[in-house]
C-alpha cells in the first residue's frame, strides 16, 4: 500500500504559498509606503497658521532735536525708527482715565505730553483727577503657511507681565477662513501708567483653533515676547 503525498509535499502548493506570501508582503509595503507619503503630504500641505510679523503701531515720528527739546513732562518711551537713523518714534499715545472711576475721560484727543494733557482737560472743563497711561497697540500678522484652507479660525491672545498671571488681551469676534498663503491681522491695545517703568519684557500667547481640510478641529499655541529696551519681538517657549 503506497502512501498519498502530503498537502505541503506538493511542489505546486509550496510555490503557490510562496507567491501568496510575497504578494501579501508587497501589499503591506505598498500600504505602508502610501501611508508615509500621505503623512508627508499632510505635513507639507496642511493648513498651518503662523505668526508672520509682530510690531507696535507708531503714533508719532520726530527728529532727535524734537525728542530732546519737547517738554514731555515725564520720561517718554522713544525708539529709533531704523538702524543708524536720526528719526525716532513713539509707539504709544497718552490716555486719560478718571481716577475716581478708572473710566476713560470722554471727548479727549490722543496726546503725547503733559502740557497737551492740561490743554485737553481745560478744553473739556474736566475738574477731577486723572490717571495718565501709555496706550500701546501691537499688530500681529497671521499667515496660513500651508497649501490647504484653514476654516473657522478663531484667534485668542493672552498677555503676561513678569511674575504675574496670564490675562486675555484679545478674542476673535468672528471666525475666518484662510486659503494657502492668505494673511490676516490682529490688533489690540494695552495700557501702562506713565508712573510705572516698562517691564523688561511682555510675553504673549497666541491661541489658534481651526478646522483643517479633513474637517478635524485643531488647536495650536505660539509664544512671543516683546523686549522693551530695544523694541524687539521674538518667539518664546511657553511654560504653562
Amino acid at each position: 500500500m503506497t502512501d498519498s503525498p502530503s498537502f505541503f509535499g506538493d511542489p505546486k502548493v509550496i510555490i503557490s504559498l510562496l507567491a501568496l506570501i510575497i504578494a501579501s508582503i508587497s501589499l503591506i509595503w505598498t500600504f505602508a509606503n502610501q501611508w508615509e507619503q500621505n503623512r508627508k503630504w499632510d505635513n507639507l500641505n496642511e493648513g498651518n497658521p503662523e505668526i508672520r510679523e509682530i510690531r507696535l503701531l507708531n503714533w508719532k515720528e520726530l527728529s532727535k532735536e524734537e525728542a530732546m527739546n519737547t517738554p514731555w513732562g515725564y520720561d517718554p518711551t522713544i525708539y529709533g525708527k531704523g538702524e543708524a537713523s536720526d528719526r525716532f518714534v513713539l509707539p504709544y499715545y497718552l490716555t486719560l482715565r478718571d481716577a475716581a472711576t478708572n473710566l476713560l475721560v470722554p471727548n479727549t484727543n490722543p496726546v503725547f505730553t503733559f502740557p497737551e494733557i492740561e490743554y485737553e482737560l481745560k478744553r473739556i472743563d474736566f475738574k477731577g483727577k486723572v490717571v495718565v497711561c501709555r496706550l500701546f497697540k501691537p499688530k500681529f500678522e497671521i499667515e496660513n503657511m500651508g497649501k490647504t484652507e484653514i476654516k473657522e479660525l478663531l484667534i485668542n491672545v493672552d498677555a503676561k507681565l513678569p511674575n504675574q498671571e496670564w490675562n486675555r488681551a484679545f478674542s476673535s469676534n468672528a471666525k475666518i477662513n484662510l486659503t494657502g498663503s492668505q494673511k490676516s491681522t490682529v490688533t489690540f491695545s494695552f495700557e501702562i501708567p506713565v508712573g510705572i517703568s516698562l517691564p523688561e519684557q511682555i510675553s504673549f500667547k497666541v491661541h489658534f483653533t481651526y478646522m483643517n481640510y479633513k474637517s478635524k478641529t485643531t488647536e495650536k499655541i505660539i509664544g512671543a515676547k516683546w523686549t522693551t529696551n530695544d523694541n524687539f519681538w521674538s518667539y518664546e517657549t511657553i511654560n504653562e
